[in-house]
């Protein structure tokens, strides 16, 4: 836990230290996303060596499938409640 506290650290203080320099952010943001591809990469390589998961893909997917789109529709709702709360005040 503290080799995780003290990347982090790291990597904000070097992050205000290469704020100003716009071409080092261009490059950081590149390499932050090929950072996260290869996860995805070794994430599926993980799933995909996992027999269990594997043999319960269905049931997963349709779970994972109910959970998002319920996870969209209240998203979408209270959005829609707080924007008509917040931006248009009804005079009477």
């Amino acid at each position: 836990m503290i080799t995780i506290l003290l990347l982090l650290s790291a990597g904000i203080v070097l992050g205000l230290l290469i704020i100003s320099y716009p071409r080092l952010h261009v490059i950081n943001n590149n390499l932050l996303n090929w950072a996260i591809y290869l996860l995805l990469f070794l994430l599926g390589i993980s799933v995909g060596t996992n027999q269990e998961v594997i043999r319960n893909l269905g049931k997963i997917g349709l779970e994972a499938i109910a959970i998002a789109s319920l996870s969209i529709a209240g998203s979408v709702l209270l959005s829609y409640f707080l924007f008509k709360r917040l931006f248009f005040k009804h005079e009477k």
